[in-house]
């Protein structure tokens, strides 16, 4: 089974609990998000190879974004030298093994996800295991040989994995995915040379950017949304911020096809919902949209409930059975119907198409 059929099979049966609805909201809100999406990142399992200067933008930006299970590799320990680039280690980490202090960084901004350390070095032992127990690899390393390793691991394995390297204030990012015909041993068949950060040198904020774009690729590749840079590799100066994209040869770009799962439709035509108006049906109307966007204009009786106040607060007390969530164009509305269905006591609907399409027909 491919990781896409492993995440899109478990995912339909996380739920999301109202303090992880409000915690995820702003993804929630993002049409190539919503609630499936939410479910997909909590059914997801990442492997981050490194704790250091790309692996600690990556393990935030992961658990922000509600990585089910993160897994931290490294053997190496904190030094003071570390911390103007490596921003989950403090001070008093000085010493402590990059797995562990990560990881309880980590604890202190995300606790709904599974965080595990592996306080060691990744090896030719122990890496096929480690890269089996998850869907993605995050190479944040910057040793070659560890690289090599990765790659053939993920061959046997038939696993994507998101690649980046840095050099003072040039970087390069890819991912890589035999199974499509790319490789980092198609792109380096022999090993080159290269300082490690140590000896050459590096801005944190450099390496911020290229781990939070390694962190953006593992999220299109859990929830399907947009196109992996699968066959492209990405090349940044960060000094005269440039930033150029190579086509890799001989690869066969994929269609990552959307294998999510969806709750039945409960969408309402705006004229379907005249006629429920017509006849005075008990029902109880909540535009979601801005303040400004409801005192411009609304459906008479609605009552504002701003869709942020809704996922971090949950739906209001309604005084009868049924209830239809109204936004701009009808697209939030739809996520939230999603997010809040199980758990709602009320029949909870949408308005299909949104104010806009309501003003539409009332202009008929």
């Amino acid at each position: 089974m491919s990781y896409i059929s492993r995440i899109a099979k478990a995912a339909p049966s996380l739920e999301l609990s109202r303090d992880e609805l409000a915690y995820y909201a702003r993804h929630i809100l993002l049409p190539g998000i919503g609630t499936a999406g939410q479910q997909k990142l909590k059914a997801a399992r990442v492997l981050v190879i490194g704790a250091g200067g790309l692996g600690c933008p990556v393990l935030q930006a992961l658990a922000g974004a509600g990585v089910g299970q993160l897994t931290v590799v490294d053997g190496d320990v904190v030094s003071i030298s570390n911390l103007s680039r490596q921003w989950l280690h403090r001070c008093a980490d000085d010493g402590r093994n990059k797995a562990l202090s990560a990881v309880a960084a980590l604890r202190e901004l995300n606790p709904f996800i599974e965080l595990v350390a592996e306080s060691t070095m990744l090896s030719p032992d122990n890496v096929q295991s480690l890269v089996d127990l998850h869907d993605i690899a995050i190479d944040a390393t910057d040793d070659l040989d560890v690289r090599y390793w990765i790659d053939d691991a993920c061959a046997v394995l038939s696993k994507p994995w998101v690649h980046a390297a840095l050099y003072r204030e040039n970087a390069q990012l890819t991912v890589f995915w035999a199974r499509f015909g790319t490789r980092f041993r198609k792109l380096y068949p022999e090993p080159v040379d290269a300082p490690s950060c140590s000896g050459a040198g590096m801005l944190g904020a450099t390496a911020s950017v290229v781990g939070n774009l390694q962190a953006l690729e593992c999220v299109k590749l859990i929830v399907g949304h947009a196109r992996p840079q699968i066959g492209q590799l990405i090349v940044l100066d960060a000094a005269g911020l440039i930033l150029q994209s190579f086509r890799l040869p001989d690869v066969d770009l994929p269609s990552l096809i959307e294998v999510g799962h969806r709750t039945p439709d409960r969408g309402l035509l705006p004229e379907h919902l005249r006629q429920v108006l017509s006849i005075h049906e008990p029902i109880q109307l909540l535009d979601l949209r801005s303040c400004a966007a409801y005192q411009a204009g609304s459906i008479e009786g609605a009552m504002h409930c701003p869709a942020e106040q809704v996922l971090e607060a949950g739906l209001p007390a309604c005084a009868v059975p049924r209830v239809v969530l109204i936004c701009e164009e009808g697209l939030i509305s739809s996520m939230l119907v999603e997010a809040l269905s199980q758990r709602c006591p009320y029949k909870l609907e949408h308005l299909e198409g949104g104010f806009i399409a309501w003003a539409q027909g009332s202009k008929l």
